[in-house]
């Protein structure tokens, strides 16, 4: 299986705000402004115990594998069927002939009690000050769609997943990451966000090998 109706959402990203459900880390939820209607990305911000911990890495002058497609796309949900570009996969897409990101460039965000667990919000809301400074800037957000088709969560690798623990969200070229775009200075940066538990080698299913 895969995430609900994977798609990148496009759109100018307003500031946000964290939401914590009760009894689940927080998200940083971003309201994203695009084709005359309002969406919402949902991006986690906080681990938790056990295996859910968070691993994340942000790449600064981050060179998509095919940038032209991505600036091609119109601004709203884009539902993506394909497997390759513009869909992304932790361990298949290439850029330049090497992996988006690797296991290696991730850093694990500390639990609450252990200290510096802000640094990923701290993150997301510098990117999003610096998308919105620039009038064009632009968000890119991965994921599976709410179900009621107004944002985009599960903006984090969607395979690897063992046993019963979110197994039904692995599928390959469904990985879910958040670019920002600033056209003023040509640049892309990338969120990409993993957990401790997932396995960096699957099958064609997603799957753990």
């Amino acid at each position: 299986m895969s995430v609900n109706q994977y798609s990148v959402l496009v759109g100018d990203p307003q500031p946000g705000s964290v939401h914590g459900p009760h009894g689940k880390p927080p998200h940083y939820l971003v309201p994203v402004n695009a084709a005359g209607s309002q969406y919402q990305i949902a991006i986690n911000i906080e681990s938790d115990v056990g295996d859910s911990q968070v691993l994340y890495s942000i790449q600064n002058d981050f060179q998509p594998p095919n940038a032209a497609l991505l600036m091609a796309l119109a601004q709203g949900m884009n539902p993506i069927t394909v497997q390759g570009d513009p869909a992304i996969d932790y361990i298949r897409s290439r850029s330049a002939g090497k992996p988006i990101v690797t296991l290696a460039q991730m850093q694990l965000l500390p639990l609450p009690s252990e200290g510096n667990s802000g640094d990923l919000n701290n993150a997301v809301v510098e990117l999003l000050n610096q998308a919105t400074s620039d009038p064009n800037g632009l968000i890119y957000a991965f994921g599976g769609q709410y179900t009621d088709g107004t944002g985009i969560h599960e903006t984090h690798m969607n395979q690897g997943n063992p046993g019963s623990d979110h197994s039904d969200e692995n599928g390959i070229w469904n990985d879910g990451a958040v670019l920002f775009y600033l056209p003023g200075s040509s640049k892309w940066t990338a969120i990409f966000i993993a957990f401790q538990g997932q396995s960096w080698n699957t099958d064609d299913n997603g799957n753990p090998i």
